[in-house]
């Protein structure tokens, strides 16, 4: 087994479809539908806030986005759909600077808890950002990314079966 990093949901559907994968996953701004492999629709994650405990917003008070104006912004690479919400706020007229832009999502709660700016994450992050001591605020409004597993129109392995049927089964 082997795991590869793709960096835009268009590069893992290529990579599934032409077999450099049997299973990938994506995170799309509205449900994937693609005819070049089967998607199996996963989970719909809201948009949050990162911001340090010590910051400018109050805990279990959701953040109007208006309120991120004047503020620094960590954001992904671009193509993450991190990187595509922030930049729709500011084609929208939010008045904030992308202070950094990381390809690597190891880095961003460290930037957070450093001070280089406020990161908006999906709500997947929730339970890690608030052990390592990042305050997770709601967006007013926010936005989603729709998650799914994709696999190959093929046959697949035994193992890629499996993975799709627990992956898929209802909780």
């Amino acid at each position: 087994m082997s795991i590869r990093g793709a960096l835009t949901n268009r590069d893992a559907v290529q990579m599934v479809r032409t077999g450099a994968c049997e299973l990938g996953v994506v995170a799309t701004d509205t449900p994937l539908r693609d005819t070049e492999v089967h998607v199996h629709p996963l989970v719909r994650q809201a948009f949050v806030l990162l911001a340090p405990r010590d910051g400018p917003f109050r805990p279990g008070a959701p953040v109007p986005v208006r309120e991120l104006s004047g503020r620094r912004l960590i954001v992904g690479h671009e193509g993450s759909g991190m990187r595509r919400f922030a930049d729709r706020l500011l084609a929208e007229g939010l008045d904030a600077r992308i202070a950094v832009e990381s390809e690597h999502r190891v880095s961003i709660l460290p930037l957070v808890l450093g001070g280089a700016g406020l990161a908006v994450v999906t709500d997947a992050w929730r339970g890690l950002a608030e052990q390592a001591g990042v305050l997770v605020l709601e967006l007013d409004p926010t936005d989603h990314l729709h998650v799914a597993l994709i696999s190959r129109k093929g046959p697949l392995t035994a193992a890629a079966r499996a993975f799709v049927e627990h992956a898929t089964a209802p909780v």
